[in-house]
């Protein structure tokens, strides 16, 4: 039983990041299936079912596969894979596009380990499937639209997953509460039990930034939530969210935001720029 819709997205589409090229779903059997190579991506999951993946150059090895699981394929590396004799429940998505490089870079897409078990149903990423097969549906509105925006959340739903598979959420929540403090990186990794080496490894694998700039992301990111929501003057949330100098604070926070801080205050939202 197989359901598949393939979409050959307009040019102009393009600078949308990313672009389905097919979703699908079906039931498989055990079959012959030699491999191939695509000039795609390709993320499949396993609902139901086990089997096995293979990927790369020779010589190539058999990863186990056991639902839950997802496993990615990418253009231009030879797989192939296959279910045991009782079968699997896949669903898949077939996918191209300049945003595809940043989540490899982002650890989303890992050529040198495609396949991840899970510990807890896709609930989520069978609910996006869901949309995404419905959205690449011809007589959709808008069609390339819907289904670039539902492969984005689709990786990003991915992403979180790994996250917190890989406890990358921890290190996350840490320097959420740490942000203040005025620990340098160093310091940061030893309460973590790490160097800092790993810790700028797994930073950015959790959240695409470096500690430093994850922390200066969080305190502005404190700072705008006081300066809307207390009467507190300009230097006392500078020196509150780890700024001895308030001068340095307003260079920063003009850059970052796009306004003043007490422009922001005044204006009541942020202007979305960065620099």
């Amino acid at each position: 039983m197989v359901f598949a819709r393939y979409l050959t997205p307009a040019a102009e589409c393009g600078g949308l990041g990313l672009q389905c090229l097919g979703v699908g779903w079906q039931q498989v059997t055990r079959v012959r299936f030699d491999g191939r190579v695509i000039d795609c991506y390709g993320l499949m999951t396993i609902v139901r079912g086990a089997g096995w993946f293979v990927w790369g150059d020779l010589p190539r090895q058999r990863v186990p596969v056991r639902a839950p699981a997802v496993f990615v394929v990418f253009p231009g590396v030879y797989h192939a894979y296959q279910p045991d004799p009782g079968g699997w429940a896949e669903r898949w998505v077939l996918f191209n596009g300049p945003s595809a490089h940043t989540h490899e870079r982002l650890g989303t897409l890992n050529r040198d380990a495609p396949v991840m078990e899970l510990q807890a149903p896709l609930v989520g990423m069978e609910s996006l499937f869901d949309s995404l097969f419905e959205a690449a549906d011809s007589s959709s509105p808008h069609r390339d639209v819907a289904t670039s925006s539902l492969v984005h959340r689709l990786l990003a739903e991915l992403l979180t997953i790994k996250v917190a598979a890989e406890d990358g959420a921890q290190i996350v929540r840490y320097f959420d509460e740490q942000a203040t403090g005025s620990l340098s990186i160093a310091e940061h990794a030893r309460q973590l039990g790490m160097d800092a080496s790993a810790l700028r490894r797994e930073m950015f694998r959790a959240t695409g930034a470096t500690p430093k700039e994850y922390i200066l992301r969080a305190r502005l990111s404190l700072a705008q939530r006081l300066l809307l929501t207390t009467d507190r003057s300009v230097a006392e949330i500078a020196r509150y969210v780890g700024f001895s100098d308030a001068a340095y604070f307003t260079r920063l926070f003009s850059r970052r935001v796009g306004q003043t801080p007490r422009e922001f205050r005044k204006s009541g939202r942020p202007c979305g720029r960065e620099g």
